[in-house]
């Protein structure tokens, strides 16, 4: 299971269910390998060093991230971002635009490694050839 940052930082990086949704992610996660993408892992560093996390914090994500596989980027997770990109361009889906860059590496590398992805982010609903695990909370 390909986690995006939002569900990785929600069910991974925090204690408590703060939200309706990460209770019910939490249940669906039991018994799955978490997965996430070289993008994921970027951004959560990313925001670590952005909001200057004390050397306690920045070791509990470095132990998160140790416990965690980081999918490799190969050459099918290249081309995976390039044919989705081009897909959702032709079908008139946001996740196209440059605004949506990180969350097209995400989608490719769920779609690259045959991962279903979980996310919060709605950005992902109909993306061709993307497995994505809907929210059940609602």
């Amino acid at each position: 299971m390909l986690l995006d940052t939002d569900a990785f930082s929600k069910v991974v990086m925090t204690a408590r269910d703060r939200e309706p949704q990460v209770a019910d992610w939490r249940r669906r996660l039991t018994g799955r390998t978490i997965v996430i993408a070289a993008q994921t892992e970027g951004e959560l560093r990313f925001g670590a060093l952005s909001a200057r996390w004390g050397p306690a914090r920045l070791a509990g994500l470095e132990a998160q991230l140790a416990r965690h596989a980081t999918a490799p980027v190969t050459t099918e997770v290249v081309k995976a971002f390039a044919e989705v990109r081009a897909a959702c361009r032709a079908a008139g889906h946001p996740l196209a635009d440059k605004l949506h860059m990180g969350d097209a590496w995400v989608a490719a590398t769920a779609i690259a490694h045959d991962l279903p992805l979980l996310a919060g982010d709605r950005i992902y609903r109909d993306v061709p050839g993307l497995s994505l695990l809907e929210d059940t909370s609602h």
